[in-house]
């Protein structure tokens, strides 16, 4: 009692020092590892929407503004004169190979690729230095009308600003990745527009779940993005097309028979993929951009409407005014100049380019349906439509992301209908038949990278150690006289944390109490040797002992079973320094522990 009044009295915390706020940040910070901040959790999706749907229409302008020095009107390269035609994108793609050429390799992959390969393989962070190349690259290449789409950019540029955020504020990586599902939300919904297709995008194609604590925060970040866009943009629809239905069951038969060519085209896109993305890492960026911009030069001599993502294209097919010849050109045109620019490398996406190629293929089949069956049919548009959503759902392997994206694009109801069938046939034929996993599945593989986490792997990443980790622990060096080992065990620590030169070990406190029971050695009557033997040596004790290794208190489960495996260690010790490095050196700011079985009962739940 003493003791405490001779101590100097704590100031009182103040509810604004830095100290109440800390505590509040590391209180806040446990609750997002459990998935229990479900209301902060959404206030930063809002945050993380409005930002990405800034950067987004940042690089829109950026990538659409200095055309109008060369074009007569936005995306119509169909105007520009041969020698342009051809110059342009070689020119674009020798600019963009010497780019990247000076970009070190850990900073030149992009795209939604990128994006996947962070989350699944790097706790979604994503680095800075590929997102700024991404911005200017991605413009680089639609300005000089590369046959690729704006959306892939847009996709890696909302992920790194939802990481971006989540590194700042230091959060845990359970909530780093749904931060960045955030992000792609708003990217998608800031891109055309339709919030709807963005969350139900990353929910399918990046998520790979759907989670009530994962829905809430996407929702709100996809319509911040959106909002920002139309501010920026406009309220319209990406398209104005009129309404049109089908008008006979007799029409079926062709829209079938347009799904089995979909689903053909999708897996043979797909199998290109495989054969051209691995050539990214045996060759420099020059020559394989050089062959992509050469070829879409060659290919846009006779057809120009493969330049750039192709949008006026894509709705003049909605219109019915291009004729069958034209649109089966621009289909064969754009699946090759697109396969090349995407599997070289090129920094685009590809759900623009089937965009074009699915209403081409359906357009296609709607003008074969008038001469079959009369005029008693829907407009060729109706079936451009229809090819839309299934091209783009054989190709991503995302069938609701693509029916509600052209749902939202077009404002026509009467597309679910036919839309619905014509997406299970194409999905069917590129999957079942031919054996193909989305594009960005066979990307990864082909890169030699996990693309598809396990279920259990992905519930694991859904929580942080934070959460689950034993707190009852205490650090002590290996040597203690007795009354420190007493005073150590009043405390109750379930865990001694031994520190020292050698691996670190955890100890239960109950053996050391076992121990402490036993009567102390006779003085022998020398005092150095009486001192050497008051002292207890926690390693030499009987007892359950576990080497230790180091974890950051960012991570989650998946990675503190990895870290088990990976180090053959017993337990995890938990910093609190947030990014912990494995000197292997134990010190008072250990938070608590991870063993095996904290694991497992996790699991078992």
């Amino acid at each position: 009692m003493r003791r405490r009044q001779q101590r100097d009295p704590e100031p009182p915390t103040s509810p604004l020092s830095a100290r109440h706020y800390a505590g509040l940040f590391e209180r806040a910070r446990v609750k997002l590892s459990a998935q229990q901040a479900l209301a902060l959790l959404v206030l930063l999706a809002l945050v993380i929407g409005v930002c990405a749907g800034v950067v987004v229409i940042g690089f829109r302008q950026l990538s659409e503004g200095p055309a109008i020095l060369y074009l007569p009107r936005l995306e119509d390269f169909e105007a520009l004169p041969a020698s342009w035609r051809f110059g342009l994108p070689v020119a674009g793609a020798a600019v963009l190979g010497l780019l990247f050429h000076w970009v070190a390799p850990s900073g030149r992959p992009t795209g939604v690729v990128h994006v996947l390969d962070r989350l699944h393989n790097h706790q979604g962070r994503m680095p800075m230095k590929n997102a700024v190349l991404q911005f200017f690259g991605g413009t680089l290449a639609l300005l000089s009308g590369q046959s690729i789409g704006r959306e892939g950019p847009s996709v890696h540029l909302g992920a790194a600003s939802g990481s971006w955020v989540a590194q700042r504020l230091r959060l845990p990586d359970n909530s780093a990745r749904t931060l960045l599902a955030c992000g792609v939300a708003a990217a998608i919904a800031a891109s055309f527009n339709t919030p709807l297709a963005g969350v139900i995008f990353a929910m399918e194609v990046v998520m790979l779940e759907y989670t009530v604590a994962g829905f809430l925060p996407v929702m709100i970040a996809a319509v911040s993005g959106s909002a920002a866009t139309r501010l920026a943009f406009g309220h319209q629809a990406a398209f104005s097309v009129p309404a049109s239905q089908l008008e006979s069951l007799a029409e079926f038969p062709i829209l079938f028979v347009a799904a089995l060519i979909i689903g053909a085209l999708a897996a043979l896109f797909i199998l290109s993929q495989r054969y051209l993305v691995p050539l990214q890492q045996k060759h420099s960026p020059f020559p394989r951009f050089l062959v992509a911009g050469v070829a879409t030069g060659v290919l846009a001599l006779w057809v120009p409407e493969i330049l750039g993502t192709g949008y006026d294209t894509l709705e003049l097919a909605m219109l019915g005014q291009l004729s069958i010849a034209a649109l089966a050109a621009i289909v064969l045109a754009k699946i090759v100049a697109t396969a090349l620019a995407t599997g070289l490398g090129i920094p685009g996406g590809v759900i623009g380019p089937s965009l074009v190629i699915g209403a081409c293929v359906g357009g296609a089949a709607g003008h074969l349906a008038n001469l079959w069956l009369g005029a008693a049919t829907a407009s060729p548009g109706l079936y451009a439509m229809v090819g839309m959503a299934a091209m783009m759902a054989a190709l991503l392997n995302a069938p609701l992301a693509a029916l509600l994206t052209i749902l939202e694009l077009t404002y026509n109801p009467n597309v679910l209908f036919p839309g619905m069938m014509t997406i299970v046939v194409a999905c069917l034929v590129s999957r079942q038949l031919f054996g193909s996993d989305g594009i960005y599945q066979e990307s990864l593989r082909a890169l030699g990278k996990s693309g598809t986490p396990s279920w259990r792997a992905q519930m694991l990443s859904r929580v942080g150690v934070a959460s689950v980790m034993e707190r009852a622990v205490a650090t002590t060096p290996r040597l203690l006289e007795r009354a420190q080992a007493e005073r150590l065990i009043e405390h109750q620590p379930a865990w001694l944390l031994i520190g020292g030169d050698d691996t670190p070990q955890a100890l239960r406190t109950a053996d050391l109490a076992i121990f402490l029971q036993r009567p102390p050695k006779e003085p022998d009557g020398h005092e150095e040797s009486e001192k050497e033997e008051e002292k207890i040596d926690l390693l030499r004790l009987p007892g359950e002992r576990l080497q230790l290794a180091p974890l950051s208190w960012r991570a989650t489960l998946l990675e503190a079973q990895q870290q088990l495996e990976q180090q053959g260690a017993g337990a995890l010790y938990i910093g609190r320094d947030y990014d912990q490095g494995n000197s292997g050196v134990l010190d008072s700011e250990v938070a608590g522990i991870i063993l095996p079985q904290h694991i497992e009962h996790y699991y078992r739940q």
